[in-house]
């Protein structure tokens, strides 16, 4: 499940999560929408925050998708 998923199905804010796992808002954000890949401190606490439910690697496969389709 990537963060995105698990947001929406908990019904958290990007705020919400951001307070959760230490970082801003627009940090979260750029994490849901595969724009930005989290720091392995930061993906420790997403992967604490959601009980283990969003893992790197549904991270890394979200973020790949969207660079698969960024035309340069």
């Amino acid at each position: 499940m990537n963060l995105n998923e698990y947001m929406q199905r908990e019904k958290l804010t990007d705020e919400e999560m951001a307070k959760r796992i230490r970082v801003t808002r627009s940090a979260v954000t750029h994490y849901r929408a595969g724009r930005r890949m989290p720091s392995t401190y930061t993906m420790f606490d997403i992967e604490t925050a959601t009980k283990g439910e969003v893992k790197w690697e549904d991270m890394r496969r979200r973020w790949m998708d969207v660079r698969k389709n960024i035309s340069v």
